[in-house]
């Protein structure tokens, strides 16, 4: 397998941090398939849509970012911060949620959700993981010279 460093990275991320599929509460047999990443750390955010935007090659139209923050964070601040990191307009971002006052108010830069929803590209995403996991799996079953 070939994979570059950004999309093990991706990929990777997107397994540990990102939301699984789910049946859909509104309709019994439907299922839902996000393509999601919710971290509290700019760096995970900018990998993981490097990896969407250049290996997966997402519409950049249809990218999400939504943010969690706590009561008396600067809303407005901490949207622009985001939409700066994540380089996805305002426009494309869902309604903030904001939560009361944590541990640590004002030293937080809120938790970002970044959203892509297509059962196509999710299929892909699980695919690659499978196969990393089976080529890690491969390797340990290997005999050592």
């Amino acid at each position: 397998m070939n994979m570059t460093t950004r999309q093990a990275a991706g990929i990777s991320l997107w397994w540990a941090e990102g939301t699984k599929a789910l049946r859909d509460k509104r309709w019994k047999a439907a299922m839902s398939y996000p393509v999601e990443v919710t971290n509290t750390d700019p760096q995970i955010i900018t990998i993981f849509l490097e990896f969407l935007r250049k290996d997966i090659g997402v519409d950049e139209g249809k990218l999400r970012a939504q943010i969690q923050i706590h009561e008396g964070d600067s809303q407005p601040e901490l949207e622009t911060f985001w939409s700066e990191i994540t380089d996805i307009p305002l426009e494309q971002f869902n309604k903030t949620i904001i939560r009361p006052i944590g541990n640590k108010p004002g030293k937080s830069r809120g938790t970002c959700k970044v959203r892509f929803g297509n059962k196509t590209i999710y299929l892909k995403l699980e695919r690659m993981w499978q196969d990393i996991v089976a080529d890690i799996l491969a390797r340990e079953t290997k005999p050592s010279c």
